[in-house]
């Protein structure tokens, strides 16, 4: 077997690839790992740009897009970002690699639903009809005239059936049968094909993460949201296109530019003061006739004074005290439908380091450049997180 393909986050890979892989690589992962020919030269150029995880190319060769920040240091950022529970948040993890982390999250998400199974999974009531022996729910009329007007010992009737075949599970199922599929231990792999099993009335499934967007959580349900926080994850790293799927556990790739976005959005809202409130992704138009449809990162208000900011993340490559043109055009279109003041910018510290603010000609904007550092050891990283949170908020007068 061909040694692994090694790449890392930004940077140009060059080496050989079978012609398999090579399309592959094209077709299925385009738009995440780009791939050109080396100038003079057989070798292929990878580079993975913000993506990282792991693939298993069809020849079986592993490609491997390793962070440029600790694996443990994702491992928080994840288990913040999606809202995880214990043991997510507080583990003190030793992962070197993306796929010792993705068997241990698999693992313990086959043990949650294990015990969600024990205590019995959720039903619902589904709408359902039929031509029945005995009436049931409500009398469809017109269809009974139709289907019986001989056959007078049946009633077509609609009615509510209580059914274990919802999305709340049919998510779970089509998770645990995807992971069961990938190459983790061989323990790993039977216990979830072990769940794939149970769920035996559930229909199997190709349901985009979407619609996890459309679940009600109620006290019934409400223990399903990390399992489905879970589902999420691991759906939005195995689909093979921005859209709805396929889906394949063959890939598993991460966009380090969105959990950054989302990472940041719940450092803000976890430290956010009583007098303060974030929202995030919030739709916000340009103009007066709203036909210019914008949605800023995160708006940081002040409750009483309804003093505004606006906040974009940006994980993206930067030389040191470079600034974007675009990014800054971007913000400064939030900070102007907002009223805003003052717009941030915020980057990774180990993809480029500025600070100076920046003032708009003509106006009273002003726009800051902050940044967080990823690399360090958990309590340096939350620390990181606290300075973050409170340089952001002593821009807003709430008083």
């Amino acid at each position: 077997m061909d040694a692994p393909i090694l790449l890392r986050e930004y940077e140009d890979w060059q080496g050989g690839l079978s012609l398999e892989d090579a399309q592959y690589i094209a077709s299925e992962l385009r738009g995440r790992i780009s791939i050109t020919r080396a100038p003079f030269s057989n070798d292929y150029l990878l580079n993975p740009s913000q993506y990282v995880g792991v693939v298993v190319l069809p020849s079986t060769r592993r490609l491997e897009s390793q962070p440029k920040i600790p694996v443990r240091n994702l491992f928080y950022m994840l288990a913040i970002a999606l809202d995880l529970p214990s043991p997510f948040r507080e583990k003190v993890t030793q992962f070197e690699r993306l796929d010792e982390m993705l068997e241990f999250v698999a693992d313990h998400f086959a043990g949650e639903v294990e015990e969600r199974v024990r205590r019995g999974l959720y039903r619902a009531y589904l709408d359902a009809e039929g031509n029945l022996q005995t009436i049931r729910g409500r009398i469809d009329f017109p269809r009974d005239v139709q289907e019986n007007a001989i056959l007078r010992h049946r009633t077509y009737c609609r009615f509510g059936d209580l059914s274990w075949d919802i999305p709340e599970n049919q998510i779970l199922r089509q998770v645990a049968h995807l992971l069961s599929g990938w190459g983790f231990q061989r323990r790993v792999r039977l216990r979830l094909a072990q769940l794939d099993g149970l769920f035996v009335e559930v229909t199997p499934t190709q349901l985009s993460p979407a619609i996890l967007e459309r679940i009600h959580y109620s006290r019934l349900n409400d223990d399903y949201r990390p399992l489905h926080a879970l589902c999420r994850l691991f759906l939005q790293g195995a689909s093979l296109s921005e859209e709805v799927g396929p889906f394949d556990f063959r890939t598993f790739l991460l966009d380090m530019n969105a959990l950054f976005e989302q990472f940041v959005t719940e450092v803000l809202v976890s430290r956010a003061p009583i007098e303060v409130e974030v929202q995030d992704q919030h739709p916000l138009y340009l103009d007066w006739d709203h036909k210019v449809l914008m949605r800023p990162d995160v708006i940081v208000a002040a409750r009483r004074t309804r003093d505004h900011l606006a906040v974009d993340c940006k994980y993206k490559r930067l030389e040191s005290g470079e600034l974007r043109n675009d990014d800054i055009y971007q913000l400064v279109s939030y900070c102007l439908a907002l009223s805003a003041r003052h717009g941030v910018l915020v980057y990774p510290s180990h993809l480029g380091q500025i600070r100076q603010p920046l003032r708009i000609t003509g106006s009273d904007q002003s726009i800051h450049s902050q940044s967080l550092d990823l690399r360090g050891d958990l309590p340096a990283l939350k620390s990181a997180c606290d300075e973050l949170a409170r340089s952001i908020f002593q821009l807003l007068h709430w008083e």
